[in-house]
């Protein structure tokens, strides 16, 4: 039993990392500040969507094993051109590329701001994300294992010096005023992560089964657990992160960003020492996953055209997202956002018919 419960933790913290990114870090205390006295009800419709609808949707999808086989019996053509297009926007198109584009920038007080200092960094990130990801049935040996706790703890450090030494309570701002609730709902539907949830399912069971658990009815229990676990644990560092940026909100009026929250409440709790802090959580949670995003979307390529194998799909990706975090990623976000908000409420609507399916 202790040997199940072990598993499934180091599963549930892999799962976790490959949710929390640069993203979710900078929404909730955004959220907080911006909310004021009103976080607490804005925080319960933040984690609707950004915690129970991504769980409720990998829960979902693992009844037929993944979106793609759930998909199929409406249409395989439709699976194959919706479900393609999942992983690619989520994927090498956007969120890869802005993984290192955002942790690059919160390195902005180390690394000198040039194209060659750029360059140097995107090639070590991804080549780092390139060994992590080669091994998808392993991404829990070095996510679970290692920076998931890691990330956890440097998280939980800085906003618990935010919290024990709060300043003043802010009035919510004008979005907040009289529909926090529903503008919570928003800012959670804006982390993208319902769409991430598609993407995940294949490699988290790649896992499960590499730990020796084979059996069908113990991976569903497993997953279950893994599933819930990261939820918590999400819905646990929402809470904390919306939690500083509200005790402080007052003081952070002149905040317009997340990052810049983070950035202040570091500086203010630990002086210099502040910028390595908040440095090394972006570095950690962005690493985290572009691995796991990598070898997602390598797998689920690698399965519908297998005449191209893992590695050289990961290869490609890889190349692709990098030369993509340097070169062009604001034109590709400019024309992929939308596509993304039209692509969500459509997954949601396909989650909803694949829970009232038989598998």
């Amino acid at each position: 039993m202790r040997n199940f419960r072990m598993k499934t933790l180091w599963i549930t913290l892999t799962l976790f990392s490959m949710f929390f990114g640069a993203g979710n870090l900078i929404f909730a205390p955004f959220l907080g500040k911006e909310a004021g006295s009103q976080s607490a009800l804005a925080l319960l419709g933040f984690l609707c969507t950004a915690v129970l609808m991504p769980i409720v949707t990998i829960l979902v999808l693992s009844k037929f094993k993944d979106g793609y086989s759930m998909l199929s019996r409406i249409s395989k053509p439709f699976a194959l051109f919706f479900i393609g297009l999942i992983y690619l926007l989520i994927g090498p198109c956007i969120a890869i590329p802005r993984t290192a584009t955002t942790s690059y920038e919160m390195l902005g007080w180390l690394l000198p701001a040039n194209i060659w200092s750029q360059l140097l960094y995107s090639a070590i990130f991804f080549m780092g994300a390139y060994f992590v990801a080669l091994h998808p049935s392993h991404l829990k040996d070095v996510l679970g294992k290692w920076l998931s706790p890691i990330l956890l703890v440097l998280v939980i450090v800085l906003c618990g010096a935010a919290l024990f030494s709060p300043s003043q309570i802010a009035s919510p701002s004008l979005e907040y005023l009289n529909h926090s609730f529903a503008k919570g709902i928003k800012e959670g539907y804006q982390t993208m992560d319902i769409l991430a949830a598609y993407c995940f399912g294949n490699v988290i069971l790649l896992n499960i089964q590499s730990e020796g658990i084979v059996k069908k009815q113990e991976v569903r229990k497993t997953l279950l657990f893994a599933s819930v676990g990261a939820g918590v644990l999400l819905a646990g560092l929402y809470s904390l992160l919306a939690m500083s940026g509200m005790l402080h909100s007052y003081d952070l009026r002149a905040c317009t960003n997340g990052a810049q929250i983070l950035t202040e409440l570091a500086g203010r709790s630990f002086g210099l020492f502040g910028n390595v802090l908040v440095s090394l959580i972006f570095l950690i949670a962005c690493f985290n996953v572009c691995s796991g995003l990598l070898s997602c979307v390598s797998s689920y390529f690698a399965q519908r055209i297998p005449s191209c194998s893992y590695r050289a799909w990961l290869i490609l990706f890889t190349l692709f997202s990098a030369a993509l975090s340097i070169f062009g990623l604001d034109s590709i976000l400019a024309i992929s956002a939308p596509i993304l908000n039209v692509l969500c409420p459509i997954a949601i609507f396909f989650v909803l018919y694949g829970i009232v399916q038989k598998p």
